[in-house]
């Protein structure tokens, strides 16, 4: 797994577009927003493809329109797809890549705080097919993930919470003292400050490389990496992936899952008080009703890491440390889940 952090993303481009024919991905938000900047790279329209932006974007449609486009554009084995976005457009990108005459390269340019710490690390590819998240999809590894700091100072608010989700996710399943770093530099991580910004971007893809790389294809340890996603995936998909944004619903999921885990007795009162305190000012908790409830459980018994029809939950059990628990009955998680 390759990954570099750079500071001038366009002249690494033009390496790649001057030695291979390729076939740039993009979403119109980004498009828009560094239109100058991939005109002058770019001469020929027809060497971009621009998705909506969005979760939407993430399916079977959308993904044969991509392979449309490679087989119009005849682009052999030698060449490359050059995936710029987000997460929605490295995943399907990194799925077409894969898929596409049984495999091309790809090349991941994440452009979002959540896509540089975690989608555009580890390999996974895929789309969203009835309603499901990712149920669809393969483990194939990018040539190269090249990271610019500087794509961060066009997100709002909401899109560094996004993030945010997933760096705090990393200390709390792998390294307690950079848990306790981020709920310190909160403030600092809002207003951008890009020292501080690059450090948990390093670190962060630093932690997700070290559990990848000892476990490819998701068969063991890197299953911790989904502390807040069994929750977090179904909340998503409750809400037609509208009302939450990836990171903010991981949040939750992490919210709701540790509450599960101090009332199982595995942590302390005050490890789960340290938790919640840094992660209920991100996003506010809410109490669902019985019918939500219903629906939250039927997509978590869809979710892939699940064994013998049993919910498989990643719950913290010390201090930046996780493990994995088909057990947990239905009342427990119904209780949790019904909580304000």
């Amino acid at each position: 797994m390759r990954y570099k952090i750079i500071d001038n993303i366009w002249s690494e481009l033009k390496d790649y577009i001057n030695r291979h024919k390729f076939l740039l991905i993009t979403d119109r938000n980004i498009y828009n927003i560094y239109k100058g900047h991939i005109e002058k790279l770019i001469n020929d329209e027809d060497d971009i493809l621009i998705l909506e932006p969005g979760e939407n974007s993430k399916s079977l449609e959308e993904l044969m329109n991509i392979y449309k486009v490679l087989i119009e554009k005849n682009l052999d084995r030698n060449g490359i797809i050059l995936s710029l976005g987000g997460g929605v457009v490295g995943d399907i990108s990194g799925f077409a890549a894969s898929t596409y005459k049984r495999g091309i390269d790809y090349i991941q340019i994440p452009t979002t705080l959540l896509s540089q710490v975690d989608s555009s690390i580890g390999g996974k590819t895929g789309i969203d097919f009835l309603g499901y998240k990712n149920i669809i999809g393969t483990f194939y590894f990018p040539s190269m993930t090249l990271i610019n700091p500087l794509f961060i100072n066009t997100l709002n608010k909401k899109e560094i919470t996004c993030g945010l989700g997933e760096i705090i996710k990393y200390g709390l399943i792998e390294d307690y003292d950079f848990f306790k770093y981020i709920g310190e530099n909160i403030g600092n991580i809002y207003n951008k400050d890009k020292n501080i910004l690059t450090y948990i971007i390093e670190k962060s893809v630093e932690i997700k490389s070290f559990i990848v790389n000892k476990d490819k294809l998701d068969l063991g340890l890197r299953q911790k990496l989904n502390f807040g996603h069994t929750v977090g995936h179904s909340i998503e998909s409750l809400f037609n992936y509208e009302r939450y944004n990836h990171g903010e619903a991981v949040i939750l999921g992490m919210i709701y899952e540790t509450t599960i885990a101090y009332e199982k007795g595995l942590i302390s009162e005050e490890y789960y008080n340290e938790i919640r305190n840094i992660l209920i000012p991100l996003v506010e908790p809410v109490g669902f009703n019985e019918n939500e409830v219903n629906i939250l459980l039927n997509y978590m018994k869809k979710d892939k890491k699940n064994k013998n029809d049993k919910i498989g939950f990643v719950l913290p059990v010390d201090k930046g440390k996780v493990d994995i628990f088909y057990d947990i009955d239905e009342l427990t998680i119904k209780k949790i889940l019904m909580m304000i």
